[in-house]
Parts: structure tokens; sequence; C-alpha cells
């Protein structure tokens, strides 16, 4: 008898991990079934990328690669909201809006729901051989105004800093512009690198910290989540800085103990019908069960 108990636990176990995973449990919405015909038109900020894939997968019961054929990760964010507003995506899962974007919005009479799916930071980067482990945030700050240019002067070996940053003109900016422009927010203050310094991706800006000529003195910028599950081989040559002696990880992100931590959101039109396939996936994705893959993909889930 105490066999056939256990067996049947065990049945009624595995049926229940059943019902509360896989594309069934999205599909059970109401009476709402994805489709690929269906599936809203998904877009986003490169970090999100991963997240969009294991949605997509989950809510249609295909491979990730085959998700991956299906959505839209490029461009800057400003694009991806440009893009929203326009009709050429029904869903964003997106970092902050640039004030470019909101400029965008606000002048096409655009209204848009967000809301908050996860935290990610902005970290600072420079090469393994460099000395410096932390900076303070305010000698970071001075180091993009001009006043500190030295590593010398932040507790290093003797060297110029030569920053490299993001280009900022129409269009470029993306999920890393957008949280340096608001957490450092030097405004005029902010010194130019010179333009052979000045890169036009985040990807393009990990490979020349690692790679450029007198390596050790580069100080660069990108998102953590970016950087450590997307690009972690970067890692081999080039290292994450500490700030105020707080080194970013899930935990310090989660706590706010980093000091430079920003939301990332889903975004949809605003007043879209309950039934419309963009509201039904964007009330799954903000529900416990969303959340849930938010924190399987690495993600600090909100």
């Amino acid at each position: 008898m105490r066999k056939f108990i256990c067996a049947l636990l065990a049945v009624i176990l595995v049926f229940s991990l059943a019902a509360c995973s896989g594309p069934a449990a999205i599909k059970n919405t109401g009476n709402f079934e994805f489709t690929e015909s269906n599936y809203p038109k998904m877009g986003g900020s490169l970090a999100a990328l991963p997240l969009g894939e294991a949605i997509t997968a989950y809510a249609l019961g295909i491979s990730r690669e085959e998700a991956s054929k299906l959505i839209v990760f490029e461009g800057s964010t400003t694009d991806n909201y440009k893009a929203i507003v326009d009709g050429k995506f029904d869903i964003l899962l997106a970092y902050e809006p640039s004030e470019e974007a909101k400029s965008y919005i606000a002048e096409k009479g655009a209204e848009l729901e967000m809301t908050p799916i996860g935290a990610d930071a902005l970290v600072f980067i420079c090469s393994n051989l460099n000395k410096v482990d932390s900076l303070t945030v305010d000698q970071i700050k001075d180091i993009y105004r001009g006043k500190i240019t030295d590593w010398s002067e932040v507790g290093g070996e003797a060297g110029k800093i030569s920053c490299i940053g993001r280009e900022a003109g129409s269009g470029t900016r993306d999920g890393s512009q957008t949280l340096f422009d608001k957490l450092i927010n030097l405004g005029d203050e902010l010194t130019d690198a010179p333009k052979e310094r000045i890169i036009g991706s985040m990807i393009g800006l990990l490979e020349a910290v690692a790679e450029y000529d007198g390596s050790e003195n580069a100080l660069g910028y990108t998102v953590y989540y970016y950087l450590t599950n997307m690009e972690n081989d970067k890692l081999s040559t080039s290292k994450i800085l500490a700030v105020n002696g707080v080194k970013p990880t899930n935990d310090t992100i989660a706590s706010g103990k980093y000091p430079f931590v920003n939301d990332f959101y889903v975004v949809i039109p605003k007043n879209l019908p309950e039934d419309a396939p963009a509201r039904v996936l964007y009330n799954w994705i903000i529900s416990e069960q969303g959340k849930e893959l938010v924190k399987k993909e690495n993600y600090v889930a909100k």
C-alpha cells in the first residue's frame, strides 16, 4: 500500500510540474492560444535578447533557435521605442527610453504602458593589466569631467586614462548609453573623447577596451547582464571595477548596494484590449510565472 501511495504521489508530482511549465502554461490564459501567426511582433534592447528568446520559445513550444528567428533585438533602444510607436513592434523588452525616445513618443502623441520586470546595472570595465580594482562614484564622474586624467590619481600606476565611450549621435543610444546619461548625469560637464575612441556598439566597446593599443589604460562602460551573460569571454582580458568598494553581482544589484542600478521594462501600446495578443503576453510576463522565467534566465527580477 505504501509503495502504491508513493508511486501515485510521484505521478501527481510529474503532472503538476508539467502543468506549470512549457507552452501549455501560457496558452491556458483564458481561451487564448499563441501561434506563430498571431504572436506579437517583439523587439527590444540587445541585453534582453535571451529573455525574448526564452519567452517566445515558452509561449509557442518551439526551440530557442526557432524563437530567435521570430523576434528582432537589434539597433538602439531609442530605435526600438520609435518602432513600437510606429507600429513596427507590438511589444518591447527594453531598457529605459532615452530623452530622444521620450521626445519622439510625445511628438507622435503615443501612449505606452510599461512595467519594470528586472533590474540591471551600468558597469565600468578596464584591462586585467590595470592595478585598479575599484573607483568611487566621485572619481568616475571626475574622470568623465576630465578632472582626473591619470590612473595614478586613483591608486593605479602612472598612465593617461583613455576613456572609450559610446557614440552619442541620433539613433545610436542603447541601454548602456541611456544608463550612463541618467546615472552619471554630467550633462555639459562631460568631456569629449577623441573620435577614434568613440564606439558605436556595446560589443565594439568591449573589444576596444580589451584590444586598444595601450589597453591597460582604457576605461569603458556597458550593461552588467550583457557583459556577464552574453559576452563573458571578454572578461578573460578585461575586468569589472567595483564602485565605492561594491562589486556588481545579482545580489548587490537586487539590494541596491551597487550604486548604478536601473530597471528594464516590458512595453506595449496603452489601452490595448484584454484579448489582444500583445496584452495577453504582457500580462503573462508581469505575472509570477513570468517573473520565474526572468530569474531562470539569470536576470535580477523585480
